[in-house]
């Protein structure tokens, strides 16, 4: 009789797929910086991927409150444009990282925590009038 090697609370798989073979060098690489093997390396950024982000939500609420707290005092002082910035940076690391539609979902959700809209990540128009470009992930023009 072979042992249980699930509950019905925690079920499980096995995912097998091919890879590169410089791919899993680097895999393995990282996992044992990490002290992972390759097979727990990959477990944990899957599960980093498909998780709730929180960490990443809670950056981004701290950073829209702080870019609205300098943009209701000055709209194009140097610290509303330094959030600007932060902002405009952890979209676009987020778009990066995990692809548009994940970023979209964090971003979506550091909005409805904070209550506040994005700002334009645009860069600065040289009149100062505006923002150059389309930004998707903003609500409005700052």
């Amino acid at each position: 009789m072979s042992p249980k090697l699930s509950s019905p609370d925690r079920e499980t798989v096995i995912v097998s797929f091919r890879a590169p073979v410089e791919l899993a060098k680097r895999l393995d690489e990282m996992a044992q910086g990490d002290q992972r093997n390759r097979a727990n390396f990959i477990l944990k950024m899957l599960t980093a991927v498909t998780s709730a982000h929180e960490p990443l939500v809670l950056d981004g609420v701290s950073w829209l409150q702080a870019f609205h707290g300098f943009y209701a005092k000055d709209h194009k002082s140097r610290e509303t444009e330094f959030w600007r910035g932060k902002i405009a940076g952890w979209k676009r690391t987020l778009v990066t990282l995990y692809g548009a539609s994940i970023a979209e979902d964090i971003i979506l959700r550091a909005r409805e925590v904070a209550k506040l809209p994005v700002p334009h990540a645009g860069t600065l128009a040289s009149d100062g009038s505006g923002y150059e470009g389309f930004d998707s992930f903003s609500d409005v023009e700052f």
